[in-house]
């Protein structure tokens, strides 16, 4: 057994828990012979202690750097897959300034108002953002962590589809 991590709720990670580490990890699915493990639920995390690069074969969620349409850098973070554009997998996660964390995947179900409510908390208009660049830091994952963001997106049909409002 070993020392317990710092565990966090995925919901309560911030810029500077990727600041201090730059690569978390499901813990739920990795520390199961751990005497802390009850403490652990699908929704806990805690930094990544092994090698880098890491691969997709756990949940990972990697520090990475996005840059919208009009050259504002914003900090944030994604989860590595092995094929690119694999939006329901990566799921981009982006930090304003303030912290507030911003998804650009929204699954089978958008919020309501979802495209106006990503301008206005950005509080800038849709070609102002997108498309979105974003990549993980260097050597932090040997997979897929990187792309173009068009705009946000939900699942359709046969690929992902563009939310319009």
């Amino acid at each position: 057994m070993s020392a317990r991590p710092e565990l966090k709720q995925f919901g309560d990670l911030l810029p500077d828990d990727f600041e201090r580490h730059p690569v978390w990890v499901a813990s739920h699915s990795v520390d199961y012979d751990e005497e802390w493990y009850d403490d652990t639920d699908e929704e806990t995390f805690r930094p990544w202690a092994g090698a880098l690069p890491v691969g997709c074969d756990e949940m990972y969620l990697v520090s990475s750097s996005f840059t919208l349409a009009d050259g504002t850098t914003l900090s944030g973070f994604a989860t590595p897959a092995s094929e690119e554009e694999a939006w329901g997998l990566i799921q981009p996660q982006l930090f304003l300034p303030s912290g507030k964390r911003l998804g650009v995947w929204f699954g089978m179900f958008p919020p309501p108002n979802a495209v106006s409510d990503f301008c206005a908390a950005l509080g800038k208009k849709g070609d102002a953002i997108f498309p979105i660049h974003f990549s993980a830091g260097a050597d932090l994952t040997s997979e897929v962590c990187s792309g173009i963001i068009p705009g946000l997106m939900k699942s359709g049909a046969k690929s992902p589809e563009i939310l319009k409002e």
